[in-house]
């Protein structure tokens, strides 16, 4: 997707983007050089650590553009005018001879705008889905991570890419699977775009995922497969539906993980909060948590109220860590750093390297 000597600009930058940017530590080849935001999102000051290098977030994107080689257009949490924002960068940057990276997700109508000139989208993996009734669901005997999420925001796809470079790092062949089509930047495969059609019904789905993973299966014979679950797992409260965690559903339908990871906005939970969300998450989907972690959101449960939707506020590494010290609970950890991912990955190895067949060798 991006080579080596590639200096990229990611646009616009909001929370969206924070798994991408902390993802980037673990995939050397993606150089991320400048990172542009609005003024009136209020990003004034805030800057990211990317492979070594402080970014500062610049409010100017011609001359952040000057001297990149590479615009990578992302969505974005903040709402956004496609006509007035994000169509003229797009203009701007094809001017300067600049490649177009496009993972935002646009609208027949947009693309139709910039039909004229030459980008590159970042697209959910494509694979024909199976409509045969007689298909079965087939064993997958590669051992299977799922990282899953009981709400957005919940540092998911930095955990799942992390993980990957872990256990590479490791000497293990890693199939990754993400949640997200940010993925394929990370020379990754993702959920593939039939799951998020309404052409298809849950029995097609179900069955087609699993062949999917099995062909990846039978084609790389990894030692490992991760599988990034998109959305929520669940409804978080009653009041959010979260899509009813339909999604969730059918991929546990059609595939079973050896391991769960399971992440949560970072609250003062009691440890029967885990608890309770580990029996009702084997109730509905058939898994066991095998460690929860909390990202580095919170809920604004005062704004979610009013909002009639969750929302969040960002806190850091530190009050993560002060949170889970203080819950004091052994199958939670804090997966927003490479010390805890080492952890996980740790338990990971201690539980699924030992029998035949279904673990890992």
């Amino acid at each position: 997707m991006f080579d080596f000597d590639e200096k990229i600009l990611l646009y616009p930058i909001d929370r969206e983007n924070l798994s991408i940017i902390k993802s980037v530590e673990n995939y050397q080849n993606i150089h991320i050089h400048r990172l542009v935001s609005f003024e009136s999102w209020g990003h004034v000051g805030e800057y990211y650590i990317i492979n070594g290098i402080k970014v500062d977030i610049s409010y100017d994107f011609e001359k952040a553009l000057d001297d990149c080689t590479t615009v990578w257009i992302t969505n974005s949490w903040n709402e956004i005018d496609f006509t007035n924002y994000i169509q003229p960068a797009i203009h701007v940057a094809n001017k300067k001879g600049k490649r177009i990276v496009c993972s935002r997700e646009l609208s027949e109508k947009e693309k139709i705008l910039i039909s004229d000139i030459d980008l590159t989208y970042i697209s959910h993996s494509s694979f024909m889905p199976i409509t045969n009734r007689d298909s079965r669901v087939q064993e997958i005997r590669t051992p299977i991570i799922s990282v899953m999420s009981s709400t957005e925001y919940c540092n998911q796809f930095y955990i799942e890419t992390a993980i990957g470079a872990e256990l590479r790092n490791q000497g293990y062949d890693v199939l990754l699977v993400t949640s997200r089509k940010e993925g394929v930047a990370f020379e990754a495969n993702t959920i593939p775009d039939f799951m998020f059609s309404r052409n298809y019904n849950e029995n097609e789905k179900v069955i087609s995922l699993n062949q999917y993973i099995r062909y990846l299966e039978t084609k790389k014979q990894p030692d490992v497969i991760i599988i990034g679950v998109p959305g929520a797992a669940m409804p978080y409260h009653h009041k959010y539906s979260s899509d009813f965690g339909i999604l969730s559903y059918e991929i546990s339908e059609a595939i079973k993980p050896d391991f769960v990871i399971l992440s949560s906005p970072c609250m003062p939970y009691e440890k029967d909060f885990f608890l309770g969300i580990e029996r009702d998450l084997y109730g509905r989907l058939g898994v066991t948590v095998d460690v929860h972690s909390l990202s580095p959101y919170a809920l604004d449960l005062s704004e979610s109220s009013m909002e009639k939707n969750l929302s969040y506020i960002s806190v850091d590494d530190y009050y993560v860590q002060k949170t889970i010290n203080k819950i004091a609970f052994d199958c939670l950890m804090n997966l927003n750093n490479t010390k805890g991912i080492s952890g996980v990955v740790d338990r990971i190895i201690n539980k699924l390297a030992g029998g035949a067949g279904t673990y890992i060798t």
